[in-house]
């Protein structure tokens, strides 16, 4: 028999288990987190702000019956992700190497629209089309926040998102390696994946 996965958005209620979600399964394999060159470990402040998306009511949760949590997505509009101080240098590379990201998909330019930026699957539960499901969930949630956006938007650093993404009609706009990123003083930030790529992709809604 097979188990029930159902889909919610995050509430207060849940800050423990989106907590504990993101730093099993969502964190360790984020390229953003991983490449960098100041080492794997989510800083303090990058933690606070996913966190913060929970009082947004943009956090989708996948969850097995009788409640925990399997998958998460978390999306905003794109003029509207960073809720706390940058209190770390990791944290402010991210930002900035996001903000070239936007600023270099050719199609979207710095319009905005409802991005999502995070979407996570238990491995134990992968295969299983969660991710679908939260993508889906992300979609609906956009028409719903923010319906004067005309496009939903996502960031992909895993072939298997990017795969799903086209099957649901999100087309690539944009393509960037992360070791083409340099700081302000040119040196490289995310230096531990050599072959890490962030694709952009889009749909309107």
């Amino acid at each position: 028999m097979s188990e029930q996965i159902t889909y919610t958005v995050a509430t207060n209620t849940d800050r423990d288990s989106v907590r504990d979600a993101l730093i099993t399964f969502y964190y360790p394999e984020e390229p953003l987190t991983t490449a960098h060159r100041s080492g794997a470990e989510v800083t303090p402040d990058d933690l606070e702000n996913s966190l913060a998306f929970i009082d947004k009511g943009t956090v989708s949760l996948a969850r097995l019956q009788p409640g925990t949590v399997v998958g998460i997505a978390i999306g905003s509009p794109s003029d509207a992700a960073l809720h706390v101080p940058i209190r770390t240098r990791k944290f402010g590379d991210i930002v900035a190497f996001l903000d070239w990201v936007a600023q270099s998909s050719v199609a979207m330019g710095p319009r905005p629209s409802y991005n999502m930026h995070c979407l996570a699957v238990h491995p134990a539960y992968r295969g299983r089309s969660i991710g679908r499901g939260l993508v889906e969930q992300q979609m609906l949630l956009a028409k719903r926040v923010c319906p004067q956006l005309g496009a939903f938007t996502a960031d992909a650093t895993a072939r298997a998102s990017e795969r799903l993404l086209k099957r649901l009609g999100l087309c690539e706009i944009g393509r960037l390696r992360f070791d083409e990123y340099r700081d302000e003083r040119d040196d490289r930030v995310f230096d531990q994946l050599p072959d890490a790529v962030v694709v952009t992709m889009e749909k309107a809604l």
